[in-house]
C-alpha cells in the first residue's frame, strides 16, 4: 500500500468521551476501526464521575486523550504543556498566531479563552502524533476548537452535525464553520437541506445516517403472545429534556388510565427535567403506572426493548429551536421488534412511515399520543405488521456496517485525495437500496 493509498490516521474530537447518551459515536468509532481506520480520540472534558459506561468501550483500539486547559484545578504538568504549546506556536509563526487570536476573540459571544488554549495544545498533540485529519462531532464547541486548530496549523477538519448543535448555533457561525471544513456530515436529510442552504456550494454537506449493530438485537419480536395476565409495558428512553416530549407521554398515560386501559410505562433516562417530570407524575396521579426508571447501559436497554409492547417518543421542537434528528433509540426499538410511536419532527419521518412501520402523530398533542397507544394495545395484527416492516427498515437502511463504510469512504476521500469528497459519496446515493442519543 502506497503512502497515498494508506488508511488515514484520524483524530476524533469530542466534547465529552465517553458519554452514556452518545452510543452512536462509540458505534461509529468501532465500525471505522473494524474497517482499518486508525483513530485517536481527543476529548475536551472528562465524563462525570460515577456515570455508567458501556461495555463496548473496552473494544476501542485507539487511545483517548483528555485535552487540558489552564484553570484552578489544572495539574501543574498539564498547565506547563498548554503554555509550552502556545509559546511554540507564537515563536514559530508570530503573525499567524496573532491573526488567529484576533479572529477568535473578535467573534461575538462570551470570551472563550479556554477553547483557544485547548486548541493550541491540540495542535501540538496532532503534530506529534502525525495525524492526517481532524474530525469533530457536534457543530458547536468542538467545531469551534477545530476551527482554531486548523487556522493555527493548517490541519484540515471536518465535522458531523446532529441536532441541538445545529439549531441553537447562530446561522452565520454555522456558515463560517461549514466554509472552513473539508466536508460536513449530518444524520438526517432534513438537517442536510438546512446546512446546505447556509453555505451553498462552499463545502459538501453529506448525509450519513447513524447505524446500529443489528447483531446485538436478536430478541423475539415483542408482539408474540405474552404471559397470561402480564401487564403491557410502554417504554420510552431519552435524556430528560424538553425536546423529548416526555410530559406529553405522561399526559397521554393519564388519558389511557381514564379510558380503563391497563399498562405500565417506564421512562429510562436522566437530565435537567427530572424533578419537573416527577411533579407531573404526582399531579396527574399516575405514579401507579408511570415510572422514571433512571439510567441504563446499552446492554440493559438491549434486553429491555423486546419486553415492551410499544416504544413511544413524542419529540417536539422547542421554543428556542432545539429538536431531535433521528433518535437512535427509535432505530434500536424497531430492530428489536418493538413497534414505535413518535412525532412528525425533523428527520423522524425519514425513519418512521405512518401505518407502515410505525405510527406518527402531531407534536404537542397528548390525546393523539394516547389514541395511538390505545390502537396498538388493542390491535395485535397491526402490531405484528408494523413490527415486521420496522425490522426490515432498520436492517436494510440503518445498519452500523453500512453507516461506518459510508463515513470511512467520505473521510478516506478527504484525506487520501487531498480534496473534498465527490458527489457520488453523498449518503443519498452511496447507500441507495441498502442504505446498508439516548441523544
Amino acid at each position: 500500500m502506497t503512502e497515498k493509498q494508506r488508511s488515514p490516521r484520524i483524530a476524533y474530537l469530542l466534547k465529552t468521551f465517553p458519554r452514556l447518551s452518545e452510543t452512536f459515536i462509540l458505534n461509529e468509532i468501532l465500525g471505522l476501526e473494524r474497517l482499518g481506520m486508525d483513530i485517536q480520540i481527543f476529548s475536551l472534558k472528562r465524563p462525570a464521575e460515577g456515570e455508567p459506561s458501556q461495555s463496548a468501550l473496552s473494544a476501542i483500539k485507539g487511545s483517548v486523550t483528555y485535552v487540558p486547559a489552564l484553570g484552578p484545578r489544572s495539574r501543574f504538568i498539564d498547565a506547563c504543556l498548554v503554555v509550552w504549546a502556545h509559546l511554540t506556536l507564537l515563536l514559530t509563526d508570530t503573525r499567524r498566531y496573532l491573526a488567529v487570536a484576533k479572529f477568535h476573540f473578535g467573534q461575538p459571544g462570551r470570551l472563550r479563552i479556554k477553547h483557544f488554549l485547548q486548541a493550541g495544545y491540540l495542535v501540538r498533540a496532532l503534530r506529534r502524533g502525525k495525524l492526517d485529519h481532524l474530525h469533530v462531532h457536534f457543530a458547536n464547541v468542538p467545531t469551534s476548537v477545530a476551527e482554531i486548530v486548523s487556522r493555527l496549523s493548517g490541519i484540515p477538519y471536518s465535522f458531523t452535525a446532529h441536532a441541538k448543535d445545529i439549531y441553537l448555533t447562530p446561522a452565520a457561525e454555522l456558515a463560517r464553520k461549514i466554509k472552513g471544513a473539508k466536508c460536513v456530515l449530518t444524520c438526517t436529510a432534513y438537517n442536510q437541506r438546512y446546512l446546505s442552504s447556509l453555505a451553498p456550494g462552499a463545502t459538501p454537506v453529506r448525509l450519513a445516517y447513524h447505524g446500529v449493530d443489528v447483531s446485538q438485537f436478536g430478541a423475539t419480536p415483542a408482539m408474540v403472545q405474552k404471559t397470561e395476565g402480564e401487564t403491557p409495558l410502554i417504554l420510552s428512553v431519552g435524556r430528560f429534556c424538553e425536546k423529548k416530549g416526555f410530559n406529553y407521554l405522561i399526559q397521554a398515560c393519564r388519558l389511557l388510565k381514564d379510558r380503563g386501559e391497563t399498562f405500565r410505562c417506564e421512562i429510562v433516562g436522566y437530565g435537567e427535567m427530572q424533578s419537573k417530570l416527577e411533579t407531573i407524575i404526582q399531579e396527574l396521579d399516575v405514579g401507579g403506572c408511570v415510572r422514571l426508571a433512571g439510567t441504563m447501559t446499552h446492554d440493559q436497554l438491549v434486553a429491555l426493548y423486546p419486553q415492551a409492547c410499544m416504544f413511544v417518543l413524542p419529540c417536539v421542537v422547542t421554543e428556542n429551536g432545539d429538536r431531535d434528528g433521528i433518535p437512535n433509540v427509535l432505530i434500536e426499538s424497531m430492530v428489536s421488534g418493538t413497534p414505535v410511536i413518535s412525532t412528525r419532527v425533523s428527520g423522524i419521518s425519514e425513519l418512521v412511515e405512518h401505518m407502515e412501520n410505525g405510527l406518527l402523530v402531531e407534536q404537542r398533542n397528548a390525546q393523539a399520543v394516547a389514541d395511538a397507544m390505545e390502537l396498538l394495545l388493542a390491535d395485535a395484527s397491526l402490531r405484528l405488521r408494523l413490527t415486521e416492516n420496522a425490522r426490515e427498515t432498520a436492517r436494510r437502511r440503518f445498519t452500523l456496517e453500512a453507516s461506518a463504510q459510508h463515513v470511512y469512504e467520505l473521510l478516506n476521500s478527504v484525506v487520501n485525495h487531498g480534496n473534498r469528497p465527490d458527489a457520488e459519496l453523498d449518503g443519498s446515493v452511496a447507500v441507495a437500496g441498502s442504505w446498508s442519543r439516548f441523544a
